[in-house]
């Protein structure tokens, strides 16, 4: 298990995507993360997104990212459907590249596995061109609902870039088995992703609501957070994705940003306690 005070956590653009990336990073690094995941592409029709297309912006990222020694690990989100175009993200991948981002985060957007599948392999051949590696997320509000899925999807695609993201929420929601994820190969398995919630789930419609805004603090639901912790690899690297904001209505993004990382390392140290 890594060690709570030291480990290098990163944070999820979710959990203050009103903030901008010139001030996220700021905040970041006040709270003490090592790295960021960016929204630089929504992840649903209308959603907030900073496509940081201005290479002036691009330059000061760089900058804030050189003085604060907090990198950017994900760039999000892309969508796998029918209508999937590899070649229209390359401005992404491009801004991604250019601001040192070393992962890709995607969703699954058809039913039809295969379909998925032969999308994520024809990202994975763009992105690899910028070595960025490709993670998908499963969810169970959309197509690509379970880690079974993603590891078929992945499996398929059949790209040394390729791999899946682990979230906490989703694993416990889509009633993904612990057992998959414990005797998966580690070369398909890429980050994780720590939060909390009731160990109830909610109606189905209300999932993506949940995920969206509700999430708990690690260590305050009723996940079995460690045995989803002990089915992975003891080096997968571990970010948190806590939209909190509806439930610390008193507190600003900085201040929730530093709450985050305070309860993640002290939920991984609670291990240690007798």
């Amino acid at each position: 298990m890594p060690n709570a005070d030291t480990m290098p956590l990163s944070i999820a653009h979710l959990s203050a995507l009103d903030t901008p990336p010139l001030d996220y990073i700021e905040f970041a690094a006040r709270a003490g993360f090592a790295s960021i995941g960016l929204r630089t592409n929504p992840a649903a029709l209308g959603g907030i997104a900073y496509s940081l297309a201005a290479a002036a912006e691009q330059a000061e990222l760089r900058r804030r990212i050189e003085a604060t020694g907090v990198s950017v690990m994900y760039i999000e989100l892309i969508g796998l459907s029918e209508t999937t175009r590899a070649a229209d993200y390359r401005p992404m991948l491009e801004v991604g590249a250019a601001i040192g981002a070393s992962r890709l985060g995607v969703g699954g957007d058809s039913a039809n596995l295969a379909v998925v599948a032969e999308r994520m392999a024809e990202i994975c051949d763009l992105a690899r061109e910028y070595s960025i590696a490709v993670d998908i997320e499963f969810m169970p509000f959309r197509p690509v609902k379970t880690f079974a899925d993603a590891l078929q999807v992945v499996r398929m695609a059949d790209r040394p870039n390729a791999h899946i993201m682990v979230d906490a929420l989703h694993v416990f929601r889509s009633n993904s088995s612990l057992d998959d994820i414990r005797r998966a190969d580690r070369k398909f398995l890429g980050t994780f992703q720590i939060c909390d919630a009731p160990r109830d789930p909610p109606p189905a419609d209300q999932l993506a609501t949940e995920a969206r805004t509700r999430r708990l603090l690690p260590g305050h639901g009723g996940l079995p957070l460690w045995e989803l912790i002990d089915a992975l690899p003891a080096d997968i690297p571990v970010g948190v994705e806590l939209p909190i904001a509806s439930q610390f209505p008193q507190l600003d993004a900085q201040a929730r940003m530093q709450l985050m990382a305070r309860s993640s390392r002290e939920f991984y140290a609670s291990r240690r306690k007798p």
